[in-house]
């Protein structure tokens, strides 16, 4: 069993573009890949100790950071390159739907943020501004 889910993954990062094909999918240069990377704190997938690959999410997050190419272009790319794999494919379509899934989705506010709604809410203007300023403060401080 440990030589199957080996190869599954071998095959998987396989398909997952290099620094090299994703700077030709986002349309960037190369150098661009390796600054997005520091920059978005992303870890590539490593084949061969040499070859470094990248997630599609981390793919389409850089797309969306280089605003180059579309992010819906790079997603049409990534699936075109696993088009020989129907298994392959999947897993990569269900990576782009995720990404866009979770693009769309509001983000949800920090129990800071929820406590300081509240506080709003529960004191008048001035008396509320003083006490943010201050739970601020000691939230800083911390």
């Amino acid at each position: 069993m440990a030589a199957t889910q080996t190869s599954a993954r071998a095959d998987l990062v396989r398909t997952l573009p290099t620094y090299q094909e994703a700077a030709e999918l986002i349309e960037i240069h190369p150098s661009g890949i390796t600054r997005a990377v520091a920059k978005l704190d992303i870890e590539p997938q490593l084949w061969g100790g040499v070859e470094k690959h990248l997630q599609v999410l981390d793919v389409l997050r850089i797309a969306a950071q280089a605003r180059r190419a579309s992010v819906e272009e790079v997603a049409g790319g990534l699936l075109e390159r696993a088009a020989d794999d129907p298994v392959r494919e999947e897993a990569i379509r269900t990576e782009i739907d995720r990404y866009f899934t979770e693009a769309h989705q509001p983000p949800q506010p920090t129990p800071q943020d929820s406590f300081l709604a509240e506080l709003r809410e529960a004191l008048p203007g001035k008396y509320a501004k003083q006490a943010e300023e201050i739970y601020r403060r000691y939230v800083e401080s911390s």
